[in-house]
């Protein structure tokens, strides 16, 4: 007997799933100083990487702003970048522009296929690289898992919005600042040193704020709108909040829950009225914890 889509979800939040690997690309980082040179261009602590062990990370500009973010793990003798594919030349083209006359080599890797990640409740096989793809425990792998379900594109979006996950491309562009996509909390390492883009972000840890920040919403829609959306206030028409940049149907509260940016005058603000870039109204949500 098939399974509700509620259900499926139910499980997978619970009990885990799996999914095929598309639409990544990888740069392979080789020689003598791969691990200087790239410990200067990311914001996490590359000489504390483990073997097989990936840690999200991110490329900056000088500004701060987001150039790609990345998974890095230690493979052996050489070092691995994973990005979205439509990336892959923006972070081919950084990383050369700052190679010199460092003893690094850089390679395009083509991801193994097929590949597949697992997250949840299974133990990652030896040699499997483990990496949290979905905000729970996970490995990738070479073949699928019999005992556990597919998950297909819309739930892995659904899981996606409900962790508080943020994307490129949704949420995040190269105009974003890591404290504002609430990336600092796992994507940085305060205490290393230096890298490009290291100044703003410090800085903005240290005293600075940003101008907008990202929350997660729960709420109703009264159509199915293209995003973004923009965000006001109840009867303050015109007055911009914010924007929400994604949103799914929770099956089992028959509502919607949805990521986006509250700008930083009305983050102390619970509701807000969901409209069209015309104003129409098209939806009221309040805020809800994000899980970041």
């Amino acid at each position: 007997m098939s399974s509700s889509p509620a259900e499926r979800l139910r499980t997978l939040r619970a009990v885990g799933g799996y999914f095929p690997l598309e639409g990544k690309s990888r740069i392979q980082l080789a020689g003598a100083d791969r691990v200087r040179f790239l410990n200067g261009q990311i914001s996490i602590d590359v000489p504390g990487l483990i073997e097989r062990v990936a840690r999200p990370a991110l490329l900056l500009t000088p500004k701060g702003k987001l150039c790609a973010p990345l998974w890095v793990w230690k493979d052996s003798e050489s070092l691995v970048l994973e990005m979205e594919e439509s990336l892959r030349e923006t972070v081919l083209a950084r990383l050369e522009r700052y190679l010199i006359s460092d003893d690094v080599e850089l390679a395009e890797t083509p991801c193994e296929t097929p590949m597949f990640h697992v997250f949840g409740a299974t133990t990652a096989g030896a040699g499997a690289l483990r990496i949290s793809r979905t905000g729970a425990e996970g490995f990738d792998t070479a073949a699928p898992p019999s005992d556990l379900l597919e998950a297909t594109a819309p739930e892995l979006e659904a899981l996606r919005i409900e962790r508080g996950l943020p994307k490129w491309g949704k949420e995040l562009d190269d105009r974003t600042l890591p404290q504002e996509a609430r990336l600092e909390a796992l994507a940085v390492d305060f205490d290393k040193g230096c890298y490009v883009g290291q100044e703003v972000v410090s800085r903005l840890r240290s005293g600075g704020h940003v101008n907008r920040r990202l929350f997660a919403f729960v709420g109703s829609l009264k159509d199915v709108p293209a995003p973004p959306l923009p965000l006001q206030l109840p009867g303050t028409p015109g007055e911009p909040a914010g924007v929400l940049t994604s949103w799914v149907q929770d099956l089992e509260l028959a509502q919607t829950l949805a990521l986006g940016y509250l700008n930083r005058a009305f983050e102390e603000s619970p509701s807000f009225v969901a409209t069209n870039p015309d104003g129409s109204e098209v939806g009221s949500f309040t805020k809800r914890p994000i899980p970041i």
